[in-house]
């Protein structure tokens, strides 16, 4: 709990700040909070404080409060004695933290690839049980990107994840979709250590009708189909490691 005796003055660096804006003053705190280990309960200062430590518009600070306050992160306590205060998290805001921080932790690449492996047959299931039309439409076009674009071994990949995320999107798991399109986010933002171009090129033909033919499998609503396309896929990738 917080204790107006022990708390110790939060800085943040104005150099970053002046030229924020509101989602990059979010992860600044959100980093603040994690590197410096504090509490629930702990006071960050007023709005008028924070607005002046950081340099920042009103309008500003208050959209990266608003964004933190929806994500757990803060609460905020009017009154004398009130201001910004570290929320009390849950396990699966905690978790949310967690997998944001997977390259500050030494997440490899790899590693990620391996854990999307294991999730993708449960993607599957839930985008063949869920899929809506739109969804359909917007499968269908993205699958023939991914044909058109295969030649392209780079421009393939970056089709692959987008193909992928978006199958994930489907799911009403909330946990599974959020796990998983964190993954697909770090492993897209660093495609050179991903499967490199020569790699990419293996069993290119498999590695394209596989994807067709669990793009299809969803478009059909076949759960068993999409199953069987998703540990077809895990079968190829794990080749490629």
């Amino acid at each position: 709990m917080y204790d107006a005796d022990t708390v110790t003055q939060v800085t943040f660096d104005r150099s970053d700040a002046r030229s924020s804006i509101a989602e990059t003053l979010v992860e600044r705190l959100e980093d603040t909070i994690r590197r410096s280990n504090l509490a629930p309960g702990h006071r960050l200062g007023t709005k008028d404080e924070l607005r002046q430590q950081f340099g920042v518009a009103p309008a500003t600070l208050a959209e990266a409060i608003r964004v933190l306050r929806l994500r757990g992160v803060l609460d905020v306590r009017p009154g004398p004695g009130g201001g910004i205060f570290v929320a009390e998290q849950s396990p699966l805001v905690r978790l949310g933290h967690d997998m944001l921080q997977l390259g500050a932790d030494g997440a490899s690449v790899k590693h990620c690839l391996a854990v999307v492996d294991v999730l993708d047959q449960e993607v599957a299931l839930d985008a063949a049980a869920h899929r809506t039309e739109q969804d359909i439409d917007e499968l269908a076009e993205m699958i023939e990107h991914l044909r058109r674009s295969w030649p392209d071994a780079a421009e393939a990949q970056r089709c692959n994840w987008d193909l992928h995320r978006r199958l994930a999107l489907i799911s009403p798991n909330v946990l599974l979709r959020t796990m998983y399109t964190r993954l697909v986010d770090y492993i897209s933002g660093d495609l050179s250590s991903a499967i490199t171009a020569e790699d990419f090129r293996k069993g290119s033909a498999d590695r394209l009708q596989v994807h067709v033919d669990l793009v299809e499998a969803v478009i059909r609503g076949d759960q068993r189909g999409a199953e069987a396309m998703a540990l077809r896929h895990r079968g190829l990738t794990r080749d490629d490691r």
